[in-house]
């Protein structure tokens, strides 16, 4: 069987919406209310997930914000099977958090 070379930007987009608002909304204790975010590529096809800007990070442990960037991942992986492979993390620089994962290495092709 052939391993997939590329996601769909629309395909990956659409599974995500749903999936970021549901992981939030199951860490009550650090985002109370779902924050405001951004789901796309940062920097572009390097990394998918989400941004909260002005983060409360104070609230959320690091072991906290991997679990959610696993949710994540998880999330979408069970809709866009060619990100499984995907490593989920985070990066938090200048009061915003950056969750998400790294596509798979064998995926060299963004489509729009």
């Amino acid at each position: 069987m052939s391993r997939p070379v590329a996601i769909s930007v629309g395909e990956i987009t659409k599974a995500a919406k749903a999936t970021v608002e549901k992981a939030l909304g199951g860490h009550k204790a650090a985002f109370p209310v779902i924050p405001p975010h951004r789901i796309g590529f940062v920097p572009p096809y390097w990394w998918y997930g989400f941004v909260i800007y002005d983060a409360q990070i104070d609230k959320l442990g690091l072991g906290e914000a991997q679990k959610l960037a696993t949710e994540v991942h998880v999330g979408i992986a069970g809709s866009v099977a060619s990100v499984k492979g995907g490593k989920p993390g985070v990066i938090c620089g200048d009061g915003n958090l950056t969750i998400g994962f790294a596509p798979p290495p064998e995926i060299n092709l963004i489509e729009q």
